[in-house]
């Protein structure tokens, strides 16, 4: 299908009025499942259930989740923390019914899966933020006026839609056309699709106990009553999972001949852990985070989980930071130096000794202060007249205002 064909679809389907929105695909056009090449149809339900997908987005939602978010101010003097009612809202209870936490690992989940994750913004006659509120993205289409303006038609109960403006919805999104976010459903449909295939069949493999043991033959034929009993006896004694590995008594005459398990058949565990890996891919998350540990050693999995940190938590991080800044602050707040900050130090996993390490160095070079250290590490100040706040230098680690008031030696080492 050509470029224009599928943009005359779009503008199509973003005309019409919102239908039952069971299920959303790629680029928030409507669609019934989408078909992976095993013939298996996928979707977001399915998709959910694949023990790797369901173990990348837990970890993803679980790490965002775990970072707290700070409302801050640019001032000449540096970053000062700002209280009220929008600090509290981000950081403890966003609405009546959910804390934080809830918050950010729904939306994690809607943006992981469907490729975007709406909340409605509610704001007092004043204009001040006071709840989010967490919208299923299946239910959500973003569309576009008479006038080019977009807004979003949020389905409900009845087949009826409300419309939200722009400034009333915050809205996180995937890869996509800019305005929503691409399924991840639909873009990794035959992955899944392998990935349920080969659940699908080591279910039925292991249920089917007997499959794999033999072959009992009989000299003479057997009337369709005795061969009835045989097969009824047969199901009752050896098939199945309780009856796996039994020993198989055989009437006089009769033989059984032992079989071999397939290739394909044994390896199909293989094919499972592949289907894990590319799931993995997929998310940008290394295998040892959902205990895939085939790969996994001592030395490589500090590394690992840096990696992780930068390719995958911070760019949604960022994306969390930007839309918030975006939706939630007017435009004089945002001329005043306002802003969102993620607090990453509280997820900060690296060895005690690299920890140390660094400290020492940002210590000793005058960068950050022993107070500073202290709230990285979610201890108590010290008290400011016991020189908490004071900056050091390298050499004889004095205070940094004292390093200007020596003198400096002459070239015979002596101080002038």
């Amino acid at each position: 299908m050509s470029l224009i064909k599928r943009f005359k679809m779009a503008l199509a389907v973003l005309k019409e009025e919102p239908k039952d929105p069971i299920e959303r695909g790629i680029m928030g056009l409507p669609m019934i499942r989408a078909l992976s090449k095993t013939g298996l149809e996928i979707g977001e339900d399915d998709a959910i259930k694949i023990m790797a997908v369901y173990a990348c987005i837990r970890v993803i939602a679980s790490e965002i989740a775990a970072s707290p978010v700070q409302f801050l101010k640019n001032t000449p003097d540096g970053k000062e923390r700002v209280g009220g009612r929008l600090s509290a809202l981000l950081r403890y209870e966003p609405n009546p019914e959910m804390t934080a936490s809830d918050f950010k690992k729904t939306m994690t989940l809607n943006l992981e899966l469907w490729g975007n994750g709406y909340a409605e913004i509610v704001r007092n006659r004043a204009g001040e933020v006071t709840s989010l509120w967490p919208i299923p993205a299946w239910r959500v289409t973003k569309r576009r006026d008479d006038k080019k303006s977009l807004y979003y038609a949020v389905a409900i109960e009845g087949g009826e839609a409300v419309k939200l403006k722009e400034g009333q919805m915050l809205h996180l999104r995937a890869m996509g056309s800019g305005v929503t976010g691409m399924s991840f459903v639909a873009l990794a449909r035959d992955a899944l699709g392998l990935a349920i295939a080969a659940e699908e069949y080591g279910a039925s493999f292991f249920q089917n106990g007997a499959l794999a043991s033999g072959i009992a033959t009989y000299p003479h034929a057997l009337s369709q009553e005795a061969l009835d009993n045989f097969k009824k006896t047969f199901k009752e004694r050896y098939e199945g999972l309780t009856n796996a590995q039994r020993i198989m008594f055989l009437e006089e005459d009769m033989k059984f001949q032992q079989l071999t398990i397939p290739n394909d058949a044994a390896q199909f565990m293989e094919t499972r852990t592949f289907q894990m890996h590319e799931v993995c891919r997929f998310f940008g998350v290394p295998p040892h985070k959902i205990a895939i540990l085939d790969r996994a050693t001592f030395s490589n999995i500090e590394h690992q989980s840096m990696e992780f940190d930068q390719q995958c938590i911070y760019p949604r991080i960022i994306q969390w930071e930007e839309e918030l800044r975006r939706a939630l602050l007017t435009k004089d707040e945002k001329e005043a130096g306002y802003f969102f900050k993620f607090n990453l130090n509280s997820r900060w996993r690296v060895a005690l000794a690299t920890k140390t390490a660094y400290y020492t160095s940002m210590r000793q070079n005058g960068i950050l202060n022993a107070n500073e250290i202290r709230e990285l590490e979610d201890m108590n100040p010290i008290p400011v007249e016991c020189g908490g706040d004071d900056y050091l230098i390298n050499g004889n680690m004095i205070p940094i205002t004292a390093a200007s008031q020596q003198k400096a030696p002459n070239q015979k080492g002596e101080s002038e």
